[in-house]
């Protein structure tokens, strides 16, 4: 399987619009009806730091950021934000990390003290990617679209100048594939690609619901109580006596009411299964095939020798 470096730049100078807003794409070409894997990324601020402020503007400058993609389609912005304090966030950024169309994300913000820290003049840079130089080596992601883009959103002063300059390094392990698993996989970053617009994926719970909530014995301590199964039942299911003793039959259907109330459900401090029979709930992993999934056969299909003794399989 051959690997390719790929090694791209965005650079040049963008005027920032009257909302303090920049967007900036690159598009890379690859090769056509391949399973790229996306072994390895690297990218390098050839401008070394984030555009500063005017001398003058230095203790009053507003924070100010940027995030870069690399991803088979471009990226668009969102209703997601990033929000340090009620009073001030950087709002409609990209997608987040885990989306599924992105391979790599990178973000930064610069502040002079105005919000991060106290004291004018205190330059801070926070900068965070995925994945992280941790690891890089280990994580990969596939992609068959012939193209990458290069996404660059930047906030900043209205009317600026912004001056970018980001060199973009990949290594890809290329493997052909046929053109029915090409277009599927096309057509599915082409879906993923499309904007989710607000991801809301965590669940609230009261600090008085936390205990009970996944473990029902943290509510009231203890063990769960559990059923015993009869001598009777037990026989039942482990047959535990002679070849010439005789042993009461069992109809489908007691056995598919058995399974089924097994299954029922109980309070958090009463035992799983039925206490009236007693049967409990771990007596659904004896399940025998073909007893609860339907009827039974009443005759089997006949069987057919070869001339050999050996049985015709139709």
């Amino acid at each position: 399987m051959p690997t390719h470096d790929l090694l791209h730049s965005v650079n040049g100078v963008s005027k920032i619009d009257a909302n303090g807003f920049v967007y900036i794409t690159e598009r890379i070409e690859v090769p056509d009806l391949q399973r790229n894997e996306v072994i390895q990324v690297d990218v390098f601020n050839d401008n070394v730091l984030a555009q500063l402020p005017p001398t003058e503007e230095f203790e009053t400058a507003e924070p100010s950021c940027y995030q870069l993609y690399l991803s088979p389609y471009p990226v668009q912005r969102t209703d997601e934000g990033i929000q340090f304090e009620p009073g001030f966030a950087f709002s409609d950024v990209g997608p987040l990390a885990s989306d599924a169309s992105i391979i790599y994300k990178e973000a930064q913000v610069t502040s002079l003290g105005s919000i991060l820290s106290p004291g004018a003049g205190n330059y801070n840079i926070y900068k965070t990617q995925f994945p992280n130089d941790s690891i890089s080596s280990v994580y990969s992601n596939t992609f068959y679209s012939p193209h990458l883009y290069i996404t660059l959103i930047y906030w900043g002063k209205p009317d600026a100048n912004f001056k970018y300059s980001f060199s973009v390094y990949a290594k890809i392990k290329t493997v052909k594939a046929n053109r029915v698993e090409c277009t599927m996989g096309k057509y599915q970053e082409f879906l993923d690609a499309q904007v989710k617009r607000l991801s809301k994926t965590g669940i609230m719970t009261p600090t008085a619901l936390i205990a009970g909530n996944t473990f029902p014995s943290w509510k009231f301590g203890g063990i769960r109580p559990e059923l015993m199964i009869s001598g009777s039942t037990a026989l039942r299911y482990f047959n535990r006596v002679a070849s010439n003793a005789n042993q009461d039959m069992i109809s489908r259907g007691s056995f598919q009411t058995a399974y089924k109330d097994s299954t029922k459900m109980t309070g958090f401090d009463s035992a799983f299964g039925d206490p009236t029979i007693p049967l409990p709930d771990w007596i659904q992993i004896m399940d025998v095939a073909g007893i609860t999934s339907g009827a039974i056969r009443p005759f089997p299909p006949p069987l057919k020798f070869a001339d050999n003794g050996n049985t015709l399989m139709f």
